[in-house]
Parts: structure tokens; C-alpha cells; sequence
């Protein structure tokens, strides 16, 4: 069960941007444990998700003078541990190539980055979806996640079907900007993601 904090994470945010130890440790250990399955899920390696973990806290505690500007500070960690994770998988990924001595042909380069882009943009997807308002995030996961069609959402919501038609639409229209803005188009992921709604 989650400990409850006396302080918002912008409260917490404004602390640490003036040097507050503590408040640095009560994020710490509040998203310490939210990321952690997400960028596992990406990196397969409890030793490289901990080490992305550590470098996202310390760039937090490196940039405390521009905390203070952040609006979402968890989608802002998230973005932190996203990128870093991308770099890191990017990284090995020269590195696997440059140790098995290979000038790759220009097809596998190319599968290879698709795959990063693939990882990066489901990740960038996660991101967006935690920035939905709650009511289309539910309908999200109950579709996307649970696999439920527009009929049976209704039907649990105790809404009518054009609204959660209406509810989806929004939300994928969200994930679309976010993802564009992010940079992070990879399209066969954009049309499972948009179809059958």
C-alpha cells in the first residue's frame, strides 16, 4: 500500500529546487518503485534498470534550479528515465555491433533501429497514457489493455456507447500529439493503437 505524503510532488519538486534532502528522498522512494517496472520492461536487466534508476535521480538532483517550472513532475521523471533508457539501449546496440566486428548490411541497421524506435515509442506511449485525464485512461486500458470492445466499456462504465467512442477518440487523438511532439512516430505501433475504435 502507498504511503501517504503529506506534500504534492510539486510541493516536493519546490523543496528540492531549494535543497531539501528529505523531500528528495520521499520522491525517491515514491518513484523508485514506479519506474522501475517500466523501464525493465524495455531493458530485461535488473542491474541496467537500477542504473538508469540512479542516473534519473541524479539528474533530478543535479537540475533542482529548474524544478521549480515543472507542472507534472511524475511525467517529467518519466521522460527523464525514458530517454535515458533509449540512450543506454542505443548504446548497446553500437556496441553489440562494434564487438562482433560485423559491417552489418544496411538491412539490419535499419531492423535494428526500428526495434529501438519500437521500444522507445511504446514507451513514449505508457508515457502519454499517464498523462490522460483518469476517466480516458480507463477507457483506454479497459480497450488497449483488457481487451474489451466499445459495447462491454459501456456496459461496465454505465455510459452510452458514444461516449466512450468519444472518450477513446480524444484520448488516441492525445497519444498522437504527445507521440509527435515527442518525436517517437513508429507507425506500424500508431495503427494497432488507432485501429478498430
Amino acid at each position: 500500500m502507498e504511503d501517504r505524503q503529506p506534500y504534492s510532488d510539486l510541493e516536493l519538486f519546490a523543496r528540492i529546487a531549494a535543497g531539501d534532502e528529505e523531500a528528495f528522498r520521499l520522491i525517491f522512494h515514491k518513484y523508485n518503485q514506479k519506474l522501475y517496472p517500466f523501464i525493465f520492461s524495455m531493458l530485461k536487466s535488473d542491474a541496467d534498470t537500477k542504473e538508469i534508476l540512479q542516473e534519473t535521480f541524479l539528474k533530478l538532483w543535479l537540475r533542482q534550479g529548474t524544478l521549480s517550472g515543472i507542472e507534472k513532475p511524475e511525467a517529467w521523471l518519466h521522460t527523464l528515465a525514458s530517454n535515458a533508457t533509449f540512450d543506454l539501449l542505443r548504446t548497446q546496440a553500437r556496441y553489440a555491433l562494434r564487438l562482433k566486428n560485423l559491417q552489418p548490411a544496411e538491412e539490419a541497421v535499419d531492423s535494428m533501429i526500428d526495434e529501438l524506435d519500437a521500444k522507445f515509442t511504446s514507451a513514449m506511449i505508457s508515457e502519454a497514457v499517464e498523462n490522460l485525464p483518469s476517466r480516458q485512461r480507463l477507457v483506454f486500458r479497459m480497450s488497449r489493455i483488457d481487451g474489451m470492445n466499445r459495447r462491454e466499456i459501456a456496459r461496465e462504465l454505465e455510459v452510452s456507447e458514444n461516449t466512450v467512442r468519444n472518450q477513446m477518440v480524444t484520448a488516441l487523438n492525445f497519444i498522437q500529439d504527445y507521440l509527435t511532439r515527442k518525436g517517437a512516430i513508429y507507425v506500424p505501433v500508431l495503427i494497432l493503437l488507432l485501429a478498430e475504435f
